[in-house]
């Protein structure tokens, strides 16, 4: 999903109308039902690994596998920690091309392109001439897709002109779908499973998740920079398991560190906003109490979003089908600070009705 469309909507709050100190959850199922928000398919609040409140809307159930588009981006970083923690990968700080042996010679390899990490891609902000808000740049998402080999693709992309690093080592930020994608040809290679086993086996089937289905190119490359489907319940798992350190029921599967550096400002995105491993970072505010909450979040077109606040032990899934429209993040941020963190403050999520 390209960055403007996400942007300047994601921490917006005072474009909206100012809250009443009585909205629940109920108004907020009421507004989502009658058209006060568009394309809403379903609304999970939990609290300390338990769920407090679960709706759905235009015919989808539980059992609805939705298209939340980008936020897949935030699972391949947790496969790339998977990866670390059984040892196929050192750390975030292998180098990407080295990987990529069995593909070939690769167009303009030069030494700044061989520098590139697993880290750069992560954080977007790796040499490569990749900008998903810029139809004119080589690696433009849609440029891909019209691939059949979408790994040839990234692979021969050129390096930005004048790229540097900064002192934290990190070069500029550029929203680049194609190379969180690379990232899963990589666990492949490093793990000798395709990224569908790999990720059922190391994530899918701990937290038992059954049922998803994968994007995949016409070459039958998992997608992993968007479109993976998967239940309401499903996303509220994956989330979970961050914002419990990489444990679940007892068991680690992520690398002690692992979860709080992929939700740790790594790259400033805006005045308002920083970016992990593929995960969002910035804060989320009460519209009743004004009380601004620090989040970490995965987002994806459509207004999709899996919100984690830490300091109250909270997650909350947002699926909805606003795709490519203006205000899409907008319309869900404005949900959970008008609404949902009101009544999370109150004690007042409940199912209702």
């Amino acid at each position: 999903m390209p960055f403007k469309l996400m942007a300047a909507a994601i921490m917006i709050c005072a474009a909206f109308a100012p809250a009443h100190a009585n909205t629940t959850m109920d108004e907020l199922v009421e507004a989502a039902t009658q058209g006060g928000y568009e394309n809403i398919t379903s609304i999970l609040v939990a609290k300390d690994g338990k769920v407090l409140a679960e709706h759905y809307f235009g015919g989808r159930d539980a059992d609805t596998l939705h298209n939340t588009r980008s936020v897949t981006k935030s699972l391949t970083s947790m496969a790339v920690g998977a990866a670390i923690y059984q040892g196929a990968l050192l750390d975030e700080h292998e180098r990407v091309f080295q990987f990529f042996g069995d593909v070939g010679p690769h167009d303009n390899m030069s030494d700044l392109k061989r520098g590139i990490t697993v880290r750069d891609l992560m954080t977007m902000s790796s040499a490569l001439a990749c900008n998903d808000n810029d139809p004119a740049s080589p690696g433009y998402e849609d440029k891909m897709h019209e691939r059949a080999n979408w790994t040839e693709f990234v692979l021969n992309l050129p390096t930005m002109e004048g790229y540097a690093r900064n002192e934290g080592g990190f070069g500029p930020f550029g929203y680049c779908t194609a190379g969180s994608f690379l990232i899963g040809q990589l666990l492949e290679r490093a793990m000798g499973l395709s990224v569908d086993e790999f990720v059922d086996d190391a994530l899918f089937g701990p937290l038992g998740i059954t049922r998803y289905e994968w994007y995949r190119s016409p070459s039958a490359e998992e997608q992993t920079g968007g479109g993976l489907l998967l239940s309401t319940r499903s996303l509220w798992k994956v989330a979970e398991l961050v914002r419990a350190g990489g444990m679940w029921h007892g068991r680690r599967l992520l690398p002690k560190g692992w979860t709080n550096a992929m939700t740790s400002p790594q790259v400033s995105v805006d005045e308002t906003t920083s970016y992990g491993y593929l995960w969002w970072v910035g804060e989320f505010k009460s519209a009743t109490t004004s009380a601004a909450y620090p989040a970490y979040y995965m987002a994806g077109n459509g207004g999709n979003k899996v919100v984690v606040i830490p300091s109250l032990k909270m997650v909350t899934v947002i699926t909805s089908t606003n795709y490519n429209t203006r205000g899409m993040h907008a319309q869900t941020t404005e949900m959970l600070e008008r609404y949902i963190l009101p009544a999370f403050e109150r004690g007042a999520v409940h199912q209702g009705r």
